[in-house]
């Protein structure tokens, strides 16, 4: 089951959900920078979005990722960093 607890007492869907969220922010933060075809930039970009999540999941499961503040803002952050290279 996935509300699982990890050692440090954070839920696993929560982990996974906020590191998919995360990752999906700086793919699309780094978006406009990356030069393909006009097909393969979305293909590209939606098919790092799972093994990257992986990938940041299982190093803050290592790490003891814990939810506080700091994430938190990190994540809004992020999402801001998003809107303000899209918008210009």
């Amino acid at each position: 089951m996935l509300a699982t607890l990890s050692n440090q007492g954070v839920r696993l869907d929560k982990l996974m959900l906020f590191h998919l969220l995360l990752v999906t922010a700086w793919l699309l933060t780094l978006s406009p920078l990356i030069h393909l075809t006009a097909g393969a930039t979305p293909l590209v970009l939606s098919s790092l979005v799972i093994p990257l999540t992986c990938i940041s999941t299982l190093v803050g499961l290592k790490l003891g990722h814990r939810f506080d503040k700091r994430p938190s803002s990190l994540l809004f952050a992020s999402w801001m960093l998003v809107w303000a290279v899209h918008l210009v």
